[in-house]
């Protein structure tokens, strides 16, 4: 005040003009905030916290559009936070929540789009004139709200903002960055309909989604930078699920291939690898479906480019899963949806599958060779297995073995030990390598389709028992309840063929592969299994009594104990003797 005072009555004049229009500078930049800010927020979906929008036009101020254009453009740090969250999850979708304001009108129309950099002049300001660009279109008589998603391009620039045209009232509830995803999911009270950067027509009645689109935001192949998405289907719920005999089943009409889904009341999501169909950019149909949607996968290398990270899969895929989608030219690596511990490796042929695991088949299984490690030279002359399974416990005791001995294990034994570890089916200690939780199964796409398919059947049962307690002791009971002669044809077919040569000191063993022979093919295939084997001239001369019995009770036995087998199978996983998988 008193440097006021000491002030000439010009320098007070020019001073109180000075503050004046500082005063009037920071109140017009306030309006300025207040004015253009909207009532609408950003969120991202890996965070809590969410910020207004920039509104370019009276109407994305408003809470309430009653009609027309508005337009809402990203702040300088929402562009920051969006830009980083497309790369960091190679892409996003921009999520639009939508509630119709007025039931009573008759006027449907709504529309929306993204704005980009182009289009806005140098100053900031937007072009009065916006060039035609895909859109999501959608009828909102259909619905009270609505959640649309608009997928970014992947090679594209990223869009700034988007806009929206309605001629019915609106409010933008909610508007979030998510994941990209194309499809649908109407499982809650306010479906999400999903798009690709093409754009499209919101069909709320069609059990179908176009993907063809798809490719602008998803890998198409699977590289050592990108991997292939998935597709997650679910279906209405059903009051029943059939019986072992007539399971209830659902098609899909995935680009032209034809997919049989088995139904099961405690599988609520059926998930589809892009990477397992010929054609999964293309029409998708499922009736019944009340989700279907495309959704990235999460990166699957690791800095060597090896792959530790498997493809999560149902079984019935893998059969015919086309061999340019694999992630190395000599093998893929899978884990089983329903049974998460159980690995699966599809190999090139049985010499690549050799490398992994023929050492590892006279160590664990064949007699005369268990606990012991068998040299390349030995190895070389003998036949190991077309198909592979191993527990936790044997893969854990066959790698302490060979650094406590410091054997030399080949380099495919070595990248095996170093997955199993990376999925924690063994672990490393003081002693070498202990057991973790799991098990590892092997089939070759040198085996011809009908092969494979009993084999992966059979393989799978085992990685089942492996893993579950209470099926292990299913399968003792029922090993005891076979009539005794029927046991022993196995147990003497078994020790009939050389290349088989199971250690059957080993209980364990024994009970397993008794449940795998009954288990790898229908019940409606089991007894004449079993005959036609009698027919072997290495079973006939091994075993005359016994075949002679099995031939006079025409396998009834075996069929028997697998239809014991077959209603244990479905009253727990809804599965069945042949088929261990619910997509086929």
């Amino acid at each position: 005040m008193h440097f006021f005072k000491n002030l000439t009555t010009k320098q007070r004049i020019i001073l109180s003009v000075l503050a004046l229009l500082l005063i009037v500078d920071v109140v017009l930049l306030a309006q300025k905030y207040l004015t253009n800010a909207s009532p609408v927020a950003l969120a991202f979906s890996h965070e809590a916290t969410s910020s207004r929008l920039a509104a370019l036009n009276a109407n994305a101020r408003a809470k309430v559009i009653k009609s027309g254009y508005a337009y809402y453009k990203f702040t300088d740090r929402q562009q920051e936070v969006f830009n980083s969250f497309f790369n960091k999850n190679d892409g996003a979708s921009l999520v639009l929540h939508v509630r119709r304001e007025n039931a009573k009108s008759l006027e449907r129309a709504f529309m929306y789009g993204f704005l980009f950099s182009d289009d806005f002049f140098a100053n900031g300001k937007l072009r009065r004139e916006i060039e035609k660009r895909p859109l999501i279109s959608a009828d909102l008589q259909n619905f009270d709200e609505v959640q649309l998603a608009f997928a970014v391009e992947k090679d594209s620039a990223l869009p700034c903002g988007f806009f929206i045209y309605t001629a019915a009232p609106v409010s933008i509830k909610a508007c979030t960055v998510r994941d990209a995803c194309i499809g649908f999911d109407k499982r809650d009270s306010v479906p999400l309909f999903a798009f690709a950067p093409n754009g499209g027509r919101v069909n709320s009645a069609a059990p179908a989604v176009d993907f063809s689109g798809a490719s602008l935001s998803f890998p198409t192949q699977n590289t050592r930078a990108a991997v292939m998405p998935r597709i997650t289907v679910a279906f209405q719920d059903s009051q029943h699920y059939g019986t072992v005999q007539n399971q209830l089943t659902t098609e899909v009409n995935a680009g032209g291939e034809k997919l049989t889904i088995f139904r099961v009341s405690d599988v609520h999501e059926y998930l589809i690898q892009a990477s397992a169909l010929s054609n999964p950019f293309s029409l998708f149909e499922a009736s019944d479906a009340v989700l279907l949607l495309m959704t990235k996968n999460e990166q699957l290398h690791d800095e060597a480019a090896r792959i530790f990270t498997p493809l999560v899969a149902d079984p019935g895929l893998i059969i015919k899963w086309p061999q340019k989608n694999w992630r190395t030219a000599d093998y893929e690596l899978f884990t089983w949806d329903r049974f998460p511990s159980v690995l699966l490796i599809d190999t090139r042929n049985y010499s690549v599958q050799d490398d992994f695991f023929k050492r590892l088949a006279f160590f664990v299984e064949k007699a005369g060779y268990h606990g012991t490690l068998v040299s390349d030279e030995e190895l070389r002359a003998k036949h190991g297995f077309n198909a592979h399974d191993y527990r936790a416990e044997s893969l854990a005791s066959f790698f302490t073995k060979a650094e406590a001995e410091n054997f030399l294990l080949n380099e495919r034994e070595c990248l095996l030990r170093d997955l199993l570890l990376a999925n924690g089916i063994i672990v490393k200690n003081e002693n070498g390598y202990g057991e973790g939780k799991g098990a590892i199964i092997s089939i070759s796409r040198e085996s011809n389709e009908w092969l494979r398919r009993r084999l992966l059947a059979h393989e799978c049962w085992h990685g089942i028992f492996f893993t579950d307690e209470k099926f292990r002791n299913a399968t003792a009971a029922a090993y005891y309840t076979i009539d005794e002669r029927s046991r022993n044809f196995l147990t003497g077919y078994w020790r009939s063929q050389p290349t088989l040569n199971y250690n059957l000191n080993d209980e364990y063993l024994v009970h397993n592969e008794f449940m795998a022979y009954i288990m790898q093919q229908s019940v409606s295939e089991v007894a004449q299994y079993y005959v036609a084997r009698t027919g072997w001239a290495s079973v006939q001369n091994a075993m005359p009594e016994l075949s002679e019995y099995v031939r006079t009770t025409r396998g009834t036995t075996f069929e028997d104990i697998a239809n014991v087998f077959n209603e244990y199978a479905f009253d727990n996983w809804g599965l069945a003797c042949g088929r261990t998988w619910l997509i086929r």
